[in-house]
């Protein structure tokens, strides 16, 4: 599955944007010192739209030392602040403005997302619902407590504020695109998908949407509908490593493991550091019969992220075509240890135990064991599972009962090469002989 993207988290980074600038309230103060005041806090807030985060600080002070009682000048140096990762005196802005003017709702967003990037979750949602009381016609502050929630994974309360802040904003590409991330999460595929087009009918151009649309796909199985998507992500951004990755993952479910293999290679070459792209082209290389390099990739993986979920199943898939049955029979194992209920990691090893050269290494009641735990797994809908089965059948002894998992093993085979292997397996055991594999 192409990884899951997280929009919610890019999009804290447009909410600072979105706060940059707050409408003009009446301070108080001497005339001639309001104006001069009114005037820093206007030429800070131009130098911030012009990324002088410095020049914007000065002008800012300036407007406070002017008119101390300026609510918005702490508000405007806070934001400046907050970019310049001095969140302690940011906070402090925060503070004083919010004292000075209780109602201001940016200030509580903002300061909410400080909190937020601390870690403190719980006090950022706490003035993120302040600044909705504060001011209900707001979107930002829903939103912002949406992406809180998300981040939290309480994706039924972010749904709900979501659904907030696009009833006040609904021509907010951004936050559809974050409310079909929660959908997403929710199992709401039709929901997501809807969300993500309305996004890219939004802002064409949102590559994230695109990206989004198409992972929903892929969790559909329409894979030629994700390609496409992919396909335009990767026009609309060429550097992102994860639409790389997403496009060549759909490559290996169409089959298209040569095309697959340079999409992953792609990928790689933006971010070296990926495990799921160097599973992924081991995946690939395998489907290819390419072990050698596919166990060198699932190596990486494992170098990379140790405890990746699949690269040890699929490094033991590999050796187990090597040849090197009792280091493909450890990682196997492994795979199972970690996850008791991996399917690929449990049918293959079952197979191992059925048929291996190496008699030493055969256990046929582990074998039965393992693969009808994969029959079940697979709920009788995978072949390969099934003809696991019948082998471990075959090595008890059991050759009627092996018999009949073939046959339905052969009758679920997707392919004329499948079906060709499963038929000379068939014949073997209504001859009464076990399977064996080749002996390296």
């Amino acid at each position: 599955m192409p990884p899951r993207r997280r929009s919610w988290e890019a999009a804290t980074a447009a909410v600072a944007l979105l706060l940059l600038v707050a409408p003009s309230r009446p301070a108080i103060g001497r005339d001639d010192d309001l104006a001069k005041g009114a005037e820093a806090r206007a030429r800070g807030v131009e130098l911030h739209g012009k990324g002088d985060l410095a020049g914007a600080a000065a002008a800012f002070t300036e407007a406070i030392r002017l008119n101390p009682k300026d609510a918005l000048a702490y508000y405007d140096r806070a934001a400046v602040l907050s970019e310049t990762a001095d969140a302690a005196k940011a906070l402090a802005d925060y503070d004083e403005a919010l004292k000075l003017d209780p109602k201001l709702a940016a200030a509580y967003v903002g300061r909410g997302r400080l909190r937020a990037a601390s870690g403190d979750v719980d006090a950022a949602i706490a003035d993120y619902s302040r600044a909705v009381e504060a001011d209900p016609k707001d979107p930002l502050a829903p939103f912002a407590r949406a992406q809180a929630e998300a981040s939290r994974r309480n994706y039924e309360k972010a749904l709900v504020d979501y659904d907030r802040a696009i009833r006040l904003a609904p021509s907010s590409a951004l936050f559809h695109l974050s409310r079909g991330d929660v959908r997403r999460a929710l199992g709401d595929l039709a929901g997501a998908a809807d969300d993500f087009s309305r996004a890219i009918r939004l802002a064409p151009r949102l590559a994230d949407a695109h990206d989004a649309r198409a992972a929903v796909a892929f969790d559909q199985g329409r894979y030629v509908d994700a390609l496409e998507d992919f396909g335009q992500a990767l026009k609309l951004a060429p550097g992102d490593a994860r639409a790389h990755l997403g496009r060549a993952t759909c490559l290996v479910e169409l089959r298209e493991h040569d095309l697959a293999v340079s999409a992953y290679g792609k990928a790689l070459e933006i971010d070296p550091t990926s495990a799921d792209a160097h599973y992924g082209r081991g995946r690939a290389l395998a489907q290819k019969g390419e072990y050698d390099r596919a166990a060198a990739d699932y190596d990486e993986a494992l170098r990379l992220d140790p405890g990746h979920p699949s690269a040890l199943a699929g490094r033991g898939i590999a050796r187990l075509f090597q040849g090197r049955y009792a280091d493909a029979a450890a990682d196997l194992g492994s795979a199972l240890e970690r996850n008791a209920d991996d399917a690929v990691a449990a049918t293959h090893l079952a197979r191992l135990l059925a048929a291996c050269p190496d008699a030493k290494l055969r256990d046929g009641a582990r074998a039965r064991t393992l693969a009808e735990k994969a029959r079940v797994l697979t709920r009788e809908a995978e072949p390969f599972a099934l003809a696991a089965l019948a082998a471990a059948e075959a090595e008890l002894g059991r050759f009627p009962s092996a018999v009949a998992w073939q046959e339905m093993a052969l009758a679920l085979c997707p392919d004329p090469e499948a079906k060709a292997r499963a038929a000379a397996r068939l014949d073997l055991y209504r001859k009464g002989r076990p399977l064996r594999d080749p002996t390296p």
